[in-house]
């Protein structure tokens, strides 16, 4: 059974700066030939691609299968980007979601945003920071892990997204938890290379 993954690409204004929206064509490239590239490990893998901005539609390929070319404008719309989640995805399984944004939306729409989503318990949202200016903060916000990756990380991002989980990590309390935790060493005997 195939696994979807939504890569939503934030095609707001403030992408045309520093040349953001080229680096999101860059990226979303490389996700398109994740197959070609581990055909094994990604060959459930069935990666859509999403503009965003004020609404959300869904990118069409070129004829060779390449990622066009993004016009930026306007601001970024969560409550856009929630509607089309409560549209696409099903209560019935995990969903999965990568946003690659530079976070530059307004903070009132966050509080929002999670509200609505909060009814889909298996989705799985990680975000990519794109751009040197990308507000940090806000897009952890909006992962439901509360993990931000930097672009240059976009294999990472992926594969967070697919094979990751949003269940907390214990960490260890001291080094002693560490050291106490790992199996003893067994010593094997030398061989006799002499005889």
């Amino acid at each position: 059974m195939k696994s979807c993954i939504y890569i939503i690409i934030d095609v707001s204004g403030s992408m045309n700066e520093m040349g953001k929206i080229h680096l999101q064509r860059n990226l979303c490239r490389y996700a398109a030939q994740l197959r070609l590239i581990d055909q094994e490990k990604y060959s459930d893998a069935d990666i859509r691609f999403y503009q965003w901005a004020q609404n959300v539609s869904e990118v069409a390929l070129q004829s060779d299968g390449d990622i066009p070319a993004f016009k930026a404008k306007g601001f970024s719309n969560l409550c856009a980007l929630s509607d089309f989640f409560l549209q696409h995805m099903n209560d019935a399984g995990r969903s999965m979601v990568l946003v690659l944004s530079d976070g530059h939306f307004l903070n009132s729409d966050i509080v929002s945003f999670k509200n609505q989503l909060s009814i889909f318990p298996d989705l799985i949202i990680r975000t990519a920071a794109v751009g040197a200016d990308s507000d940090l903060f806000k897009l952890k916000k909006i992962s439901t892990n509360n993990t931000v990756y930097l672009s240059e990380n976009i294999a990472s991002a992926i594969d967070g997204t697919i094979f990751g989980s949003d269940k907390p990590l214990a960490t260890p309390v001291s080094t002693t938890q560490i050291l106490q935790s790992e199996p003893a060493e067994t010593v094997e005997p030398e061989e006799d290379w002499g005889a």
